[in-house]
């Protein structure tokens, strides 16, 4: 294979499949356009903006060459489909992993069930391995993706709304004890602060670098459903940094995506105060909107501390839908965050644990094997049935365990073929805790 991974490649019937150039930005803007929009009559204009964005040549991780696209010779090498990688950096718990990205996926319906799809993520996904990539992630239709070793793993999206007319009188702006402002780049220390602490809790987090904050900030397309709209509170009377928020227009509503607080500050009181200020903008911008602003979406999955400081003010929730994640090299992922697991093997009721856990995944086996706390191999062995070893995960579900999706009772009771042992069933949530992540998915 060489260094463009056997493209162009032929297809067949006068299909070819190559790497996209910039000369392809526009022509790929327009098709992704059109095939990703859900109304033909009132197309998701942010489809082209973040295609062109990915391709222009400015973005941190992404440029032109890292699309396929597969064109028809007989068509005039029209664009019938094509896959994008978007690099990106991750934490597990605070150690890096690199990320690759399969986005915009598509292909023209006339050109569907030919297995396009499939020899593009072949080639994708060994572009990603080939710069490191430790799991690739996507976010996509149901189902799908699970034909090419992806299971759906980390929530994505879901949230809870707070409808605008919930009170008829917002409090004066002259008695405000904060105020709102965008951000700047020269506030970049302070988001970087507070963007630390807003991750902090959750299992998978973003890496966001110097460049990658600029290009959110400045350089993305500003209607692009993947740029970010940053503002920062101060307190009005000293006019200090207490918090960050990102919020942006979704239609009906305002999205808010980030919210951060300065240790020492009320979460509840800047979260209300962010209300009051977004029911203030309804009421000066409805008038003039085809689709007034009805409510506001904190948009941060099914568990976020906003939600407790905000308790009876956001009583409904939108559930979350979900990452597809994944992980070509689980042997090597798990021995990446080894220092994670002897962690947090250390703080609980296994301390010091010496043994082997024989995991089964009926198709392929694996075992880890402890040593006074520590990890000291990772292998496999032969099940003597075909249920043999401490614990068996059916399909990809022990991912969900891993990045924290599922509990292993959640799967016990989902999945008739899952199950552990005793010892197992106390080893693995202490291993692998359910816990929420803090993704932000940028383009």
């Amino acid at each position: 294979m060489t260094s463009n991974f056997g493209l162009p490649q032929n297809l067949g019937n006068d299909l070819i499949l190559r790497w996209a150039t910039p000369d392809d930005a526009e022509e790929l803007a327009d098709f992704n356009l059109r095939i990703h929009s859900d109304d033909p009559n009132e197309p998701e204009e942010f489809l082209a903006h973040w295609t062109r964005d990915l391709l222009r040549g400015d973005h941190p991780t992404t440029q032109a060459s890292d699309f396929t696209v597969v064109v028809d010779r007989a068509a005039g090498d029209k664009i019938v489909s094509s896959v994008g990688l978007i690099g990106q950096t991750w934490t597990y718990e605070g150690i890096p992993v690199a990320v690759g990205r399969p986005e915009l996926v598509a292909t023209d319906a006339a050109y569907r069930r030919r297995g396009l799809v499939r020899a593009q993520f072949e080639t994708i996904h060994a572009l990603s391995e080939a710069r490191g990539h430790k799991i690739q992630a996507i976010t996509g239709i149901p189902w799908y993706y699970r034909q090419f070793g992806y299971e759906m793993t980390v929530n994505l999206g879901g949230g809870r709304n707070y409808p605008l007319d919930l009170y008829q009188k917002a409090k004066p702006a002259d008695d405000e004890p904060y105020q709102l402002r965008p951000a700047t780049l020269e506030d970049l220390p302070f988001l970087q602060a507070q963007y630390a602490l807003y991750c902090a809790d959750g299992l998978l987090a973003r890496v966001r670098d110097e460049a990658i904050w600029r290009y959110e900030m400045a350089e993305a397309h500003r209607d692009s459903e993947y740029a970010r709209h940053f503002y920062v509170v101060e307190e009005t009377a000293v006019a200090q940094p207490i918090a960050y928020v990102e919020y942006r227009d979704w239609g009906k509503s305002f999205g808010v995506r980030e919210i951060g607080v300065r240790a020492g500050h009320s979460l509840r009181a800047v979260a209300l105060f962010l209300i009051r200020h977004l029911e203030q903008e309804a009421i000066r911008l409805n008038p003039d909107r085809k689709k007034p602003y009805r409510n506001i979406h904190f948009h941060f999955g099914d568990a976020h501390p906003v939600y407790d400081a905000l308790s009876r003010e956001l009583p409904a929730g939108r559930a979350p839908y979900a990452w597809y994640i994944r992980v070509p090299d689980l042997p090597g992922f798990l021995r990446h965050i080894t220092p994670v697991l002897e962690k947090r093997l250390a703080g609980s009721v296994m301390a010091g644990h010496s043994g082997t856990l024989k995991l089964n995944f009926y198709q392929t086996q694996m075992t880890l094997v402890f040593e006074n706390g520590k990890l000291t191999d990772i292998g496999t062995f032969d099940p003597e049935r075909v249920e043999s070893g401490d614990a068996v995960f059916p399909d990809l579900t022990f991912l969900k365990l891993l990045f924290g999706h599922r509990s292993l009772e959640e799967l016990d009771a989902a999945r008739a073929d899952c199950y552990a042992n005793n010892e197992a069933a106390v080893l693995l949530p202490i291993l692998f805790p359910k816990r929420p992540s803090r993704l932000i998915e940028l383009g």
